[in-house]
């Protein structure tokens, strides 16, 4: 399958996870794996590539469940309704869809073949606007898809680094503990690499025009 082909696809697969009501996600997944088993993408390696992302995601989750919904109140005390739990699970829900028909497609696409397609899809608009906005959106896919094993690395080496300082994933209060010890310099240590990324462009000229 075509990389255009895919983008589309990808597209169009996207609007309708984020737009489909709750009860829609279960027909929703059966596309999304649809899809996958179309692009014929590894199950091991999407896995692997979900596991750096799953801390996000119960963060991200959690702040839902916390922040937003109505109703009765869990368990007759505490902040978390009913409603909030139930948001709380379709965003999760979603995003984990999300990032499962992204990874098929950059799993099974090459890094230059994606970025010639980007460029390509832009070069109308560069012809509009005498730009080069096809060349950044295509810079911009490029840095992200490196970035993918950049942080399964640092999420693995975080999560040794914790599990030797005594942290531990046995019950749902110490994974919800363990997903704050591992989100917050995962954070840290993504955007530092961002910034020496940022400043090395930067060093190189990068977007100036003569």
């Amino acid at each position: 399958m075509k990389a255009s082909t895919k983008l589309v696809l990808l597209a169009f697969l996207s609007i309708a996870v984020v737009a489909s009501p709750p009860l829609w996600l279960p027909p929703m997944a059966f596309a999304v794996l649809i899809f996958i088993m179309a692009l014929n993408a590894s199950p091991v390696r999407l896995y692997r590539m979900l596991l750096p992302a799953i801390p996000f995601i119960i963060a991200i989750s959690a702040l839902q469940a916390l922040l937003q919904g109505s109703g009765a109140v869990i368990g007759g005390y505490g902040p978390i309704t009913a409603g909030g739990l139930a948001i709380a699970l379709a965003s999760a829900g979603r995003m984990t869809l999300l990032y499962l028909a992204g990874s098929a497609v950059t799993a099974t696409t090459g890094e230059n073949e994606l970025a010639g397609t980007i460029e390509g899809a832009f070069r109308p608009v560069d012809r509009l606007t005498g730009g080069s906005v096809g060349r950044d959106v295509s810079t911009m896919m490029v840095l992200a898809l490196a970035f993918i094993p950049m942080v399964r690395e640092e999420y693995l080496s975080i999560k040794m680094a914790q599990e030797a300082r005594g942290i531990r994933y046995t019950g749902a209060i110490d994974i919800l503990k363990g997903t704050y010890a591992i989100a917050v310099p995962l954070l840290y240590s993504l955007s530092r690499r961002a910034d020496a990324i940022a400043l090395a462009m930067e060093a190189r000229c990068y977007g100036l025009r003569k």
